[in-house]
């Protein structure tokens, strides 16, 4: 459908959009109350991180203390986390930070499937592009987020925190 806007059946493709996206906002509003305050408020806006840039995912066990000593009792207490890192492409730019806990699923699918919109001298993601947010079951959530460059990520989680700071 990404491509659709840029064809010339845009219009056709515009409409599919508008339907598809009123059936995603429908899809969304029970799953946002079962979400801290600050992770509703940026889901619920859907566009926000559109043409937006991913400058750093970090995944591990122990991303908070990544330096800290090695003891059996931390080794016992390790929690995975994935952190995405992204500043938008919006006038009164923000870097948000996107933390989520309890996964059961990270996918990182490079380039993609298809190709979409490559952009640049060297390999890249591209613009974030569109995500979505949906429940797979009972507090078990999923967030999908397709690139520029065709590329993917797919996090299953049962967490999410959301920061947003302005941009220096």
């Amino acid at each position: 459908m990404w491509l659709g806007f840029n064809g010339p059946r845009s219009k056709a493709a515009l409409g599919t959009w508008d339907r598809r996206f009123e059936a995603y906002q429908t899809n969304l509003k029970p799953i946002l109350p079962k979400l801290n305050p600050r992770a509703r408020r940026f889901f619920q806006h859907a566009l926000v991180l559109h043409d937006g840039t991913l400058t750093r995912m970090e995944v591990g066990d122990r991303i908070s203390d990544a330096g800290g000593k090695a003891t059996r009792n931390i080794a016992n207490r390790r929690q995975l986390v994935v952190r995405l890192f992204v500043l938008s492409d919006r006038i009164d730019q923000h870097c948000y930070t996107l933390e989520y806990k309890n996964i059961d699923r990270i996918e990182l699918n490079y380039p993609g499937k298809v190709k979409l919109f490559p952009i640049g001298m060297f390999s890249n993601l591209g613009d974030w592009g569109y995500d979505e947010l949906t429940s797979v079951a009972n507090g078990l959530f999923r967030h999908e987020i397709l690139f520029s460059s065709g590329a993917t990520i797919i996090i299953d989680f049962r967490q999410v925190s959301v920061h947003r700071k302005r941009a220096k």
